[in-house]
């Protein structure tokens, strides 16, 4: 069992790791102090288990979790020094969850189940969690630079454009392709702050500031970042409901 150690105290990291050297069949991958390492280690690791702290600093466990490819979501054992974060995890089909400090026996018998917990039921478990802790739609991008792997908000998204196979997502000026199709991306994206408006174009309603009405209801759309967009006929409709909200954002 290959099992990545996620957590922001080094003490804590330390005493999960002591117990698990006790068992030959357990190889300890790696370890991490916060939530956006954890992500990439759980990317690039792909670890049977991982031991997730839920309260950390900039990103908690659970939004760990969230930020994951859901074909990469691993077993998990929850740690936490507060009881209430505790039961929540245990209802809402979290694997198991260590109060600290972690009892001998409560440690052993989680990693006992965790050996029985086969992978696509820990991962129903988790997606389950994941759905009722979290909207419908989707609140973050993973973007992967190199070997490092970046989460990019999606309010922070001014406009996404078509790149083959790929999207890209430009933020702030900046440009990063994920490995999304437009139509995904679409169905993930909230309809009242997102809206495509062709084909090879989605724009967030908040960064429309200008609207030139052009033939067979297209327009140009020029958007707080200085770019231009042309709708076409396909999307108008989506154009002209946001258009009779009174351009509510």
């Amino acid at each position: 069992m290959r099992v990545l150690i996620v957590d922001d105290e080094r003490l804590a990291r330390r005493g999960v790791a002591v117990r698990l050297r006790k068992y030959r069949d357990v190889e300890i991958v790696g370890e991490c102090a916060d939530g956006l390492s954890a992500v990439e280690k759980i990317v690039d690791l792909a670890p049977d288990l991982v031991f997730l702290d839920i309260q950390m600093p900039g990103m908690d466990g659970f939004e760990v979790l969230s930020a994951l490819p859901r074909t990469r979501l691993p077993n998990v054992i929850f740690l936490t020094a507060y009881e209430q974060h505790a039961l929540r995890a245990f209802e809402v089909h979290a694997l198991d969850y260590l109060l600290k400090p972690v009892d001998d026996e409560r440690f052993a018998a989680a990693l006992e189940r965790a050996r029985s917990m086969g992978d696509s039921s820990s991962r129903t478990r988790i997606l389950e969690m994941l759905e009722r802790n979290s909207g419908p739609y989707a609140s973050r991008f993973l973007v992967r630079r190199g070997s490092r792997i970046s989460i990019v908000p999606a309010e922070d998204t001014d406009w996404i454009g078509a790149a083959g196979d790929y999207s890209e997502l430009h933020v702030r000026g900046s440009a990063h392709l994920v490995r999304e199709t437009m139509t995904s991306l679409e169905k993930k994206l909230d309809p009242e702050k997102f809206l495509r408006v062709h084909r090879s174009r989605i724009v967030r309603a908040a960064c429309i500031v200008e609207l030139t009405a052009m033939d067979n209801r297209e327009y140009l759309i020029r958007l707080t970042d200085g770019s231009q967009h042309r709708s076409s006929r396909t999307y108008a409709d989506q154009l002209q409901k946001w258009l009779r909200r009174g351009g509510s954002r």
